[in-house]
């Protein structure tokens, strides 16, 4: 029924699709229990009557309620009453409209009124057969009339990069390569020797960037870095694609590495090893820049950091920073030893070689 508390003509109307009354004398009780006696004949010699004739079993597909127009009526015997009809299969064709009614006059040969709850229906209601759902789902439920309409399953939105898709294996190259000799002779070099008459004991060969060293890759599991997740699995993607996922070495760690680092169990705590002199140490971090509220010890402070760094340096690794922050943001002891390369689309392929270039040249001043 309907849900404003109200009941309607449609009411009616489905009701009698449902029950499937035999009688008109049934029909009507149907009626006045619904509150819409007034819509039920007292004797079939109204005009304005409505009967209710159900043919057919099971459930119709289509249902249509007509009546005479609603116009004034004539002196001339009315037509016959028009149905509620239930039909089964396709849709029932509409009868053809009868013509104009002449009006009744009154007693004094004054127009009657008609009043508006006698006046016949002057409309049609018709539903069609709408194609029935499938009678099992994806997940095996039944599906009926009777049931809410499932909702599609909220399609979680794609990852996008950091960096521009052109630049991002060029600068991924650059924080993770390191100069090596190739074999061609570095004719500058030893022209300049020559030169200055000094004493050449070795033939000077070109320096090249490579990734033959492999790479160690640092993730930050820190609560400052969690809404960059997703970041961290693609850029390990990224790495290990560039400079091969069997020279990559992934450890995880909270706080800062120092304090111990997960390879493969995440119940396992081992102590932090610097890599091989020459690997470089890529950090996905931001080096305790952000401290959320309440995380205490768990985010670990300047201090801490430069102390690794130190260590690391003094191993002989250059040591690059993957970080949503800014460079600038982070104190000068800190920029003169790590490469900051910023989780932006602004960064440029110059700007991260440029960064790892310094690194570099500094970790080789004697």
């Amino acid at each position: 029924m309907s849900g404003r508390g109200e009941l309607f003509l449609g009411d009616l109307v489905r009701a009698m699709a449902e029950l499937k009354p035999a009688d008109l004398a049934t029909a009507a009780a149907v009626a006045a229990l619904l509150g819409q006696g007034n819509r039920t004949p007292t004797a079939p010699s109204q005009s304005h009557a409505v009967r209710a004739v159900v043919g057919g079993a099971g459930r119709p597909t289509a249902v249509r309620l007509e009546g005479a127009s609603g116009g004034p009526r004539r002196s001339t015997p009315a037509p016959p009453p028009r149905a509620v009809t239930a039909e089964r299969g396709p849709r029932a064709e509409r009868p053809e409209p009868s013509g104009p009614e002449e009006e009744v006059p009154g007693r004094d040969g004054a127009e009657r009124a008609v009043l508006l709850a006698h006046r016949p229906v002057d409309f049609s209601l018709t539903t069609i057969g709408v194609p029935a759902p499938p009678a099992t789902e994806a997940n095996g439920t039944e599906s009926g009339p009777g049931l809410p309409e499932r909702r599609a399953a909220a399609v979680p939105l794609a990852h996008e990069p950091p960096w521009k898709k052109d630049w991002a294996r060029g600068i991924m190259f650059a924080a993770v390569a390191t100069p090596v000799e190739s074999r061609e002779v570095d004719q500058r070099a030893l022209l300049r020797g020559v030169a200055g008459r000094q004493a050449l004991r070795s033939v000077p060969r070109r320096r090249r960037l490579s990734t033959r060293r492999g790479v160690q890759l640092l993730l930050d599991h820190g609560p400052g870095m969690a809404p960059f997740r997703d970041d961290g699995l693609w850029l390990r993607d990224l790495v290990g694609s560039i400079a091969g996922r069997d020279r990559i070495e992934v450890l995880r760690f909270r706080g800062a590495p120092g304090r111990g680092v997960v390879r493969q169990d995440p119940l396992t705590i081992d102590p932090y090893r610097p890599p091989p002199p020459g690997t470089p140490v890529i950090l996905f971090s931001d080096l305790g820049r952000m401290r959320p509220p309440f995380a205490g010890q768990g985010v670990a402070g300047p201090q801490e950091w430069r102390a690794f760094v130190h260590a690391v340096a003094h191993s002989g690794c250059p040591v690059v920073c993957l970080t949503p922050y800014d460079s600038g943001d982070y104190p000068a002891a800190l920029r003169k030893r790590v490469a900051f390369v910023p989780l932006d689309r602004r960064v440029s392929l110059r700007h991260a070689q440029r960064a790892t270039a310094r690194v570099r040249g500094w970790l080789e001043r004697p």
